[in-house]
């Protein structure tokens, strides 16, 4: 099926998405059919972005070595961990893989020990942000993906103060495709049967890094990790229940 025609609202990419993704996902039968599905999926955004009008990348402040967005929470599926955890697995040495697994460990204790909507508001570097850069760029999760802005003043503003808004700086022709796409995505998993949990992206991708249970269980059409990783943990039970 080829490529669909752009439309202003990105809904071409979403049908496109959503219809190219559902045979993949009822074909998966391995580990490695899951990696190549999720990279046509990865592949789908960078299409996405490269697609938009020219004058909308043209207004694009991010730049290399602009972070203000690697330290904010991000909230994730778990197919997008998996995918980012089988790209650390391939690419990183075990010394960098021992490193990256202890500063997720260090990342999950902090938002384990948060309460209310602290973790909403709080501040911290991403475990895989090195030297102002990603280190897993090419195995990088949706939102991080998707997330450009015309400003990166606003942005380091925002990092600053939390409660600044930054939506007036997001670009809508490229956003709106690229929410297309993830919408697609995410859709497709949902009416899959698997894990469509939101999870945050550290202490979920810590798991997967030291779990090999995780990946069999999505496949397995199972919650991929615990409650602990969750993006909003779920409120504990009144005494006596």
């Amino acid at each position: 099926m080829p490529a669909p025609s752009p439309a202003a609202d990105g809904s071409d990419l979403f049908e496109h998405t959503l219809a190219q993704l559902g045979p993949k996902l009822r074909r998966l039968r391995s580990p490695r059919q899951l990696m190549d599905t999720l990279r046509w999926g990865a592949d789908q955004l960078e299409r996405a972005y490269a697609s938009a009008p020219a004058a909308a990348r043209a207004a694009v402040a991010c730049r290399d070595g602009c972070a203000a967005c690697c330290q904010v929470p991000v909230d994730v599926q778990a197919h997008e961990v998996l995918f980012a955890a089988d790209h650390i697995q391939l690419h990183f040495t075990p010394q960098a893989l021992a490193d990256t697994v202890d500063r997720l460990a260090a990342h999950r204790g902090r938002v384990a020990a948060f309460t209310g909507n602290q973790r909403d508001h709080s501040r911290q570097a991403c475990p895989l942000l090195q030297a102002g850069s990603c280190s897993i760029y090419a195995g990088r999760p949706q939102p991080c993906r998707s997330h450009h802005t015309s400003d990166a003043a606003a942005c380091a503003a925002h990092l600053a103060d939390p409660t600044i808004e930054i939506t007036a700086v997001y670009i809508p022709p490229i956003r709106a495709r690229m929410f297309s796409v993830m919408l697609g995505v995410d859709e497709a998993i949902e009416a899959a049967g698997y894990d469509e949990r939101a999870y945050d992206f550290g202490s979920a991708l810590h798991e997967a890094l030291t779990n090999p249970c995780c990946l069999d269980d999505w496949l397995r059409q199972r919650s991929a990790f615990p409650d602990d990783c969750l993006a909003e943990p779920p409120a504990p039970l009144p005494e006596g229940t």
